[in-house]
């Protein structure tokens, strides 16, 4: 199978707000922002996200046939965050947020099928709040976070019943929302951000053999989570699943 270019496109994706949902929840526009879904990286110890602005990615792609059934999450968001409340002159930041979590909701975008627009409607899996704690600071202050996107039963369920392709002509919306709370007490909500989400079956593999691999894979994957973003190569075991990446035999 020839290898594919990045899938790391640097393009940018604003935040959508709506007027509607500003008046249910008093959020003000601006205040408490997602930039972008950041890009990560290999570090020696494992997945690293720095805060970086102009390095992100404004589509992300899902291989549902790469889905470890064992793995806490099918897909990994990174959003930049950003305080943009004003900082005070005293020692103590009143303005500070305290991060609780993110809202997800995952809707259809353009090119599902019945199929996977009937598992999406109604399910329960594709609402909820991926927890998550860590402080970010005001006057401008930025800080990454790795959001638990997309549950792996939910997955799964597209594999099985979805009618994805092969090719990534579907596209998910995954709409998220950070919460928390001021130092000072005040509940805060981040202005919302929609992400594209392509999602297709075996569009990321790049090449498979028989297990072991001789020697390091030239596709390692996405260093986070093997199933997104970047190609990966894979190999079979005896009894026929799919191993990515693949397992390399030792000298």
């Amino acid at each position: 199978m020839n290898l594919r270019p990045s899938l790391r496109p640097l393009l940018s994706l604003a935040a959508l707000t709506s007027a509607f949902s500003l008046a249910a929840c008093g959020r003000v526009p601006g205040q408490f922002e997602i930039l972008n879904d950041q890009v990560p990286s290999a570090g020696s110890t494992g997945c690293v996200v720095a805060v970086n602005p102009i390095l992100y990615q404004g589509v992300g792609r899902l291989d549902l046939a790469v889905v470890q059934s064992n793995a806490h999450t099918a897909y990994l968001f990174f959003p930049l965050l950003q305080n943009n409340l004003p900082r005070s002159s005293g020692t103590l930041d009143p303005n500070e947020i305290q991060l609780k979590g993110f809202n997800v909701d995952i809707t259809s975008l353009a090119g599902t099928t019945p199929g996977t627009d009937a598992v999406l409607a109604g399910n329960a899996a594709a609402h909820f709040r991926s927890t998550w704690s860590g402080s970010l600071a005001s006057g401008g202050s930025q800080l990454t976070a790795t959001v638990d996107a997309f549950p792996v039963s939910l997955a799964s369920e597209l594999f099985g019943n979805g009618g994805v392709s092969a090719e990534p002509d579907a596209t998910l919306n995954l709409h998220v929302q950070a919460i928390g709370t001021t130092v000072g007490g005040t509940d805060m909500q981040s202005d919302p951000f929609d992400f594209p989400l392509e999602i297709c079956v075996g569009c990321l593999i790049a090449n498979v053999q028989s297990c072991p691999y001789t020697s390091a894979p030239a596709n390692p994957g996405n260093p986070c989570n093997v199933a997104q973003d970047d190609f990966v190569d894979c190999c079979t075991d005896s009894s026929g699943s799919l191993i990515c990446p693949p397992p390399v035999a030792s000298k």
